[in-house]
């Protein structure tokens, strides 16, 4: 994605190491989730393979994800990683600094002690999917998630199967990801940089040995780790740069390609330096004015924008708003239904700007496709078509790290501890 919009949540740790997540929706000026934290993690790497295998049996594209854990080479040991929704600095091995700064679309990567920061343009390598119904042209990942949640160093995680496609040859990893903590930038795995939260622990393909977990994670305010180095010199080796006086427009492109009749155009603020885009016809009549400032995908059909007033849009194709007024947040709830937040009330609109549920007090994703709601200070359940299926009359409801539903009726009750399909048959009437 271009820019993402990370949306924030608030952890806290129960008794039998459950986590209870309580949504809280923030702003970003920036970005398609609202996440105004910074987040601060050290990833501890394991296995290696040999050099033997890693010639005979790697796909050539896929190499760049095994040369970590190459026998004989400087293998990454461990990676500290400072993040939030706009940045990303992960340090390799207490030397090699890799950055990215989303809203700029550029990365910067350097050593300690050097004078010189290498500088490139930021294009998502491979693009995010979660259905096979219509296979990408590029470069992709499949994202399947196995409907299971683990508890990786005090974090609710998803686990995921990842299939990485790249033309004809293709490679496996097995994910456990976190929607609470904003994904971060690691050079040597391209196919995690974009994913829906951040890579917790990772398995490489059937090799439960080889990959990476997280040991320690917090949140931090103030911390500094996204400044280059003072006094060097930044040289920019990107490919293929615009000339003088045209427009670069590839970071909206690349992620919503638009009606072959339309044209995507950016133009540049000088007090601020940033960029503002719009649409245009093929005869360079403008479409769409240039005041959109950060896009994500939704599906194949509409993509999710927000502009310089910070108010959150549906675009199709062919460069109309979908809604008819701007909401305060988007998030897609899944390929159908986007949550929207307004005027501090949260509902659910559909790819066609259709409301469906409006005024509540919270809606966020649950297990599988199901949604919570919160209503008058009790909690519901809707299916993936945002249809009421448990009335807000639950005192409690979540989710165990082992991915159980914890449930109560009344305040005065004990929490139930039940199995998705068990707690369906009980609930839904």
């Amino acid at each position: 994605m271009v820019y993402l919009l990370l949306f924030s949540f608030i952890f806290s740790m129960h008794m039998n190491n459950l986590v209870s997540v309580i949504l809280v929706f923030g702003l970003s000026t920036s970005l398609v989730y609202g996440q105004d934290k910074q987040w601060q993690m050290e990833l501890v790497f394991k296995g290696e393979i040999s050099p033997e295998k890693f010639e005979s049996e790697i796909p050539e594209f896929a190499k760049e994800f095994y040369e970590p854990f190459l026998k004989g080479k400087t293998a990454y040991k461990n990676v500290e990683v400072l993040a939030d929704a706009a940045h990303s600095s992960a340090v390799i091995n207490q030397k090699e600094h890799a950055i990215l700064n989303r809203k700029l679309g550029k990365t910067y990567s350097f050593s300690v002690g050097d004078d010189i920061v290498t500088a490139e343009s930021y294009h998502p390598s491979y693009q995010v999917v979660s259905s096979k119904l219509k296979e990408p042209a590029g470069p992709y990942v499949l994202l399947q998630d196995m409907g299971e949640i683990e508890d990786v160093a005090g974090v609710t995680c998803k686990k995921a199967k990842l299939l990485i496609k790249n033309q004809a040859d293709s490679a496996e990893a097995t994910v456990w990801y976190s929607e609470a903590v904003p994904t971060y930038y690691l050079t040597a795995f391209s196919f995690v940089n974009d994913l829906p939260g951040a890579v917790l622990k990772l398995s490489l393909g059937q090799q439960k040995d080889l990959g990476f977990e997280t040991t320690k994670i917090a949140s931090v305010s103030g911390a500094k780790g996204f400044q280059l180095p003072q006094n060097a010199k930044v040289v920019d080796i990107s490919g293929g740069l615009p000339a003088e006086g045209t427009e670069d427009v590839s970071l909206f492109e690349d992620t919503f390609p638009l009606d072959k009749s339309l044209q995507w155009m950016v133009v540049k603020d000088k007090e601020t330096n940033d960029e503002y885009y719009g649409i245009k016809d093929l005869s360079g009549k403008e479409v769409l004015p240039c005041a959109l400032f950060s896009l994500a995908y939704f599906n194949e059909q509409v993509a999710i924008v927000s502009d310089k007033d910070n108010y959150f849009w549906l675009l199709d194709k062919q460069g109309n708003k979908i809604n008819k007024a701007g909401f305060d947040w988007l998030t897609p709830a899944n390929e159908r239904l986007v949550i929207f937040q307004k005027d501090g009330a949260f509902g659910l609109v559909n790819s066609e700007g259709k409301v469906l549920l409006d005024k509540k007090e919270n809606i966020s994703k649950f297990l599988n496709d199901y949604l919570i709601f919160a209503e008058d200070g009790k909690v519901g359940l809707l299916d993936d078509s945002g249809k009421i299926i448990i009335p807000a009359s639950l005192a409690f409801l979540d989710v165990d790290g082992q991915g159980k539903v914890l449930v109560k009726d009344k305040e005065e009750d004990e929490t139930q501890t039940l199995e998705l399909e068990d707690f369906i048959k009980a609930y839904v009437k």
